[in-house]
């Protein structure tokens, strides 16, 4: 009775519709498993019917699981059909797809790898090369992710991404409330933009009723002009100016002060930076010291929390209002490096308003922002750009449900 189970277990395990088994051989660290064909006609993978015009016979061999720690190999012959249809070619296998080098089932195993394991120790792992990993993984994320067709974003958000060192960028654009990538793009330019507008499509684009992203020009110019949707600037990218220019302020005090209040400025960068109401309890005394000592760094940090404390306003038009004053104060302060901050606010004013009433940020950029430097780290970089799209997508795109790829 154990020797029936464990045939009848053998068959289901090397089970391969079309084909029965015919014999095993062991070599070395290697097991070959041959298979004969049931029948003599052949399916058509255009029309799913069956022909029995078959044009040629040939050999062939796919990797498949491993099996009790030996390689396994399957060697069988397909064949060339012509169909009624009009299809001329290899048959269609439900194993094996025409012309891979693996199983179905292998290669699902190879992207399961893929997944938890950078594509250089799964090559290593299975003793496959590196770009025969790397394709069967693009292949299945491909079957896996969802395309623009199937998107009608309302909301977007926008933002870039370093790739490479020198400035190399790829442009995200995520669906805001699915909370997914649903686009890449590379470069930062308008050009990119376009293109993501086009594989849109003008329906779907002029559907967009909000835009987020930074006051980067070229991003702003292609939202306008493929779209009605109003801009909305990040906040964050506000906040970040106004933090470079106190920072200015703090390196310019701390070059002319003398050596005992040079003793003081220095390691508080990052506390001067905080803003106020984050300020631990046994940080705030040392702070107030700090800023007693200068009055120049004092009014600049006050400036920035002014400005900072803008944005827990409700109303468009207090903001508003609360801008042009804060403005105002920095003219009498006399602080230039604050001066910058201005002209930018002043710029980006109708964007900057819009945050008041859509509430919107690009934070959950910055958080794909972190999973896409968390997939560079683990690949030490990626050769194959749309590969490293691919990727990214895979981790912070909309899929497919399995039971529909």
């Amino acid at each position: 009775m154990t020797r029936l189970a464990l045939s009848l277990s053998l068959r289901d395990l090397l089970h391969f519709k079309g084909y029965k088994l015919g014999f095993a051989e062991r070599v070395n660290d290697t097991l070959y498993v041959t298979l004969d064909m049931k029948r003599k006609t052949g399916l058509c993978p255009v029309c799913g019917k069956r022909t029995k015009i078959v044009e040629g016979i040939y050999n062939r061999w796919v990797r498949d699981l491993d099996a009790w720690n030996y390689r396994c190999y399957i060697l069988f012959q397909e064949k060339k059909i012509r169909c009624k249809c009009g299809y001329r070619g290899v048959e269609k296998l439900d194993f094996t797809d025409p012309y891979s080098r693996c199983t179905n089932r292998f290669e699902e195993y190879v992207f399961r790898l893929c997944k938890i394991m950078t594509v250089f120790d799964a090559s290593q792992l299975l003793g496959l090369s590196w770009h025969t990993v790397k394709n069967i993984d693009k292949k299945h994320i491909n079957k896996q992710i969802v395309g623009l067709a199937q998107a009608n974003p309302v909301r977007i958000g926008v933002d870039e991404v370093a790739y490479q060192k020198g400035h190399n960028y790829l442009t995200i654009v995520r669906d805001i409330d699915l909370g997914k990538v649903i686009w890449i793009g590379l470069s930062r330019t308008k050009e990119a933009m376009d293109s993501f507008f086009r594989e849109l499509g003008v329906v779907k684009s002029y559907a967009i009723q909000v835009a987020v992203s930074d006051m980067w020009d070229p991003y702003i110019a292609s939202i306008k002009q493929n779209t009605s949707a109003e801009m909305v600037f990040d906040k964050f990218h506000v906040s970040k100016k106004v933090n470079e220019a106190l920072d200015t302020v703090r390196k310019q005090e701390f070059a002319q002060a003398d050596p005992e209040e040079r003793k003081e400025m220095k390691h508080k960068r990052f506390l001067i930076l905080s803003r106020n109401k984050n300020v631990a309890e046994d940080k705030r005394e040392e702070l107030d010291t700090l800023l007693k000592q200068n009055k120049t760094l004092s009014n600049a940090y006050l400036l920035k929390e002014q400005v900072l404390d803008i944005f827990d306003e409700t109303e468009q038009e207090v903001a508003q209002h609360r801008f042009k004053k804060w403005m105002r104060n920095v003219e009498k302060s006399g602080i230039t490096a604050y001066q910058k901050v201005v002209n930018t606010i002043q710029d980006y004013m109708y964007g900057i308003l819009n945050y008041f009433k859509h509430k919107l940020t690009n934070a959950a950029s910055e958080a794909i922002n972190n999973k896409i430097n968390v997939i560079k780290r683990r690949a030490y970089g990626f050769r194959d750009i749309e590969y490293f799209k691919l990727k990214i997508i895979q981790l912070c795109g909309v899929k497919t449900p399995q039971n529909q790829r």
